[in-house]
């Protein structure tokens, strides 16, 4: 019967249950606030933070602001278990399936102060 070395089997089991999710039920740090056209006169309203996209299902009615320009932000928010279907416009403007992306929970957002 072979006998097999232990403790290389013990350091990488060890390893693997060491690991620890980062990802917290709430998240926060900068982001943007972006706008995608849906249609001619449609909008969906997203955050883009750490090169993801999440749509805000309570997003202050002063961030709903159509600009090119996306808005800079300190947010802090819970991602939810549902997804949003984000539509962009077809060639006869009728709004089509882009992408789903998750459903946040704002609990604080502010506008990041521009220097003059």
């Amino acid at each position: 019967m072979k006998i097999y070395k232990v403790k290389p089997l013990l350091f990488f089991l060890l390893l693997i249950f060491s690991c620890e999710n980062n990802v917290g039920p709430n998240r926060e740090g900068t982001a943007e606030v972006a706008i995608s056209v849906a249609s001619r006169g449609g909008y969906q309203f997203l955050i883009e933070f750490d090169g993801d996209l999440y749509f805000p299902e309570n997003l202050p009615e002063e961030f709903r602001v159509v600009s090119q320009e996306p808005i800079p932000v300190n947010i802090k928010f819970q991602i939810q278990d549902n997804k949003e279907d984000i539509l962009q416009p077809a060639p006869n403007d009728v709004p089509i399936f882009l992408m789903s992306v998750p459903v946040i929970t704002i609990i604080s957002i502010e506008k990041i102060k521009s220097i003059p």
